[in-house]
């Protein structure tokens, strides 16, 4: 049986990824991709053999979910996946706003595939891009790290809330509809063509603004994986039975701290002057603080984003054994990921940048 996959958030930076695995990657399986966004496509690779098309669509306007449906209907043989990263990825704005893209316009794709049998028949996977950022700060001290999927998900922000309630949700449609889905908790997400998190970090340090620092004693990890192994991450989760209703971790094999990754950074980008000097949480904190302020004050983005002081507070360290033992059994977990260290991935994801001109 061919297969259709669709992509939502397909214009975002992983999004791009997905593109290209899906068009270009020789380990694609899918015979025609949808794509879908809000905002038009700014990257589509060049790729041949496929069919191909994209939707300009707003997930909480049923007009738009409609002219999704209709194009998956139209492939009436074929098996259907679903990646479904379309998401407001923002710390900073009110809850409701975030609830409305994040939870109630996934809860409005959902009732759409469940609604018509032909679609939720040939439905493989509905694959969910969540996030660590459920976890909160990783600091219930009854349970030890790296956290599992079974760690207690208290989210800090509102980001993270939005995320576990669409979590909920789409585990409901599960269980009571029987819409097959499979949750993935996502690790730090970078590589080419972000621009936020890591990406704003590499800038900032490249272009002399801030020198590395180190936070705290530097001892906490930090949780990373790079786009294109969340990719093919969720191609094989989608491709196998065990991983129907369930939740995995989804970051790579190395749980460096803070301090290694700040120092590699550091040395990559000639700019070291403070690699080791360690400054105290407390004034870090208030510098984050200002900083947010500031921004405000002048509609800018702030120095450090919200997502990097988050990453740089708690000690963001998950387990992946769950992901990896279903890898083992499917003979995966060798070449699951293409980048299992996060410094290698970090050195491609800077020279790509330089080779830009973007560093």
């Amino acid at each position: 049986m061919s297969k259709t996959l669709v992509i939502t958030g397909a214009s975002g930076f992983v999004g791009s990824h997905a593109l290209d695995f899906a068009l270009t990657n020789e380990l694609s399986s899918y015979s025609y991709v949808i794509a879908t966004d809000i905002r038009e496509l700014g990257y589509v690779p060049e790729y041949k053999d496929k069919h191909f098309t994209f939707l300009k669509a707003d997930l909480t306007k049923m007009n738009d979910i409609d002219k999704i449906m209709n194009k998956i209907r139209a492939r009436k043989s074929d098996e259907i996946v679903v990646w479904h990263m379309g998401a407001i990825f923002k710390y900073d704005i009110p809850r409701y706003i975030l609830d409305n893209v994040n939870v109630f316009g996934t809860k409005q794709l959902l009732e759409a595939l469940s609604r018509f049998d032909d679609i939720l028949k040939r439905m493989r996977r509905f694959v969910f891009w969540s996030g660590g950022i459920v976890y909160g700060d990783f600091n219930d001290f009854h349970i030890p790290l790296p956290a599992t999927e079974t760690y207690p998900a208290h989210p800090t922000d509102n980001y993270g809330w939005s995320k576990k309630d669409a979590e909920r949700l789409i585990l409901f449609f599960h269980e009571q509809l029987g819409v097959p889905v499979t949750i993935m908790r996502l690790a730090a997400i970078y590589g080419p063509r972000s621009q936020y998190g890591m990406a704003n970090a590499l800038e900032i340090v490249a272009k002399g603004r801030l020198a590395p620092f180190i936070v705290g004693k530097g001892t906490n990890h930090v949780a990373l994986i790079h786009a294109e192994d969340v990719v093919r991450t969720a191609d094989f989760l989608a491709s196998v039975d065990e991983a129907n209703g369930e939740i995995y971790n989804v970051v790579d094999m190395t749980p460096y701290t803070v301090a290694d990754v700040s120092t590699f950074i550091g040395k990559k980008l000639d700019n070291k002057p403070f690699q080791k000097f360690k400054l105290p949480r407390l004034v870090f904190k208030t510098f984050m603080r200002m900083t947010e302020s500031a921004a405000k004050r002048t509609k800018s983005e702030p120095l450090v984003d919200l997502e990097m002081g988050k990453f740089m507070l708690a000690d963001n360290w998950m387990s992946n054994e769950k992901l990896l033992e279903l890898a083992e059994k499917y003979d995966r977990r060798h070449n699951l990921f293409k980048y299992p260290d996060s410094l290698e991935g970090l050195k491609q994801t800077i020279e790509w940048y330089r080779n830009k001109g973007l560093l």
